[in-house]
């Protein structure tokens, strides 16, 4: 018993068991808490959708439309209020996702910075409240001024809105 402990063999094998042990346990509780994450992931978006257009009560995703390049998803109200679309564009420190809200008459009534690699208070100042409102109703969003050292930030909302804007024509 001892050569088998003291060996070469010995220990390989035991760690070979446990190592086995383990995997098998992690891939039971991944097993088992995929679906509750899965569910939480959907919850979270649509609590997410929802904020861009209040007015929406669930959503439906739109498949097999040829959505504008840079829209990397659309959804409509159920209750036919509007479309949420998540469009993706250039900022200063790489891809900026935003979630905007469209209603049935084509109006922007809200968006949401939802990913980003800019400057904090510099282009973050993009993702504020005060700034985004500046772009809701049916606002031309290359009327509207950057903010001010954030040009490139400024872009990809102005050109995230446009490619939203084109996706609601392509799917209403």
């Amino acid at each position: 018993m001892s050569k088998f402990r003291d060996g070469l063999v010995g220990p390989t094998v035991i760690l070979f068991a446990i190592c086995f042990v383990i995997t098998f346990a992690l891939a039971g509780v991944y097993n088992m808490t995929a679906p509750v994450i899965a569910a939480g992931e959907i919850a979270s978006a649509n609590e997410a959708r929802k904020e861009v257009l209040e007015t929406g009560d669930s959503f439906s995703e739109i498949t097999g439309a040829d959505l504008p390049e840079g829209v990397t998803a659309a959804f409509e109200a159920d209750n036919g209020a509007g479309y949420v679309f998540t469009s993706e564009a250039k900022g200063f420190g790489g891809p900026v996702v935003y979630m905007v809200g469209i209603d049935s008459d084509g109006n922007v009534v809200g968006i949401t910075m939802f990913s980003h690699g800019e400057t904090p208070g510099l282009g973050t100042k993009i993702g504020e409240m005060e700034y985004l409102e500046k772009f809701y109703g049916s606002v031309d969003p290359q009327t509207v001024d950057a903010v001010s050292g954030a040009t490139r930030t400024t872009n990809s909302l102005k050109n995230a809105l446009v490619q939203a804007k084109e996706a609601y024509e392509l799917v209403k």
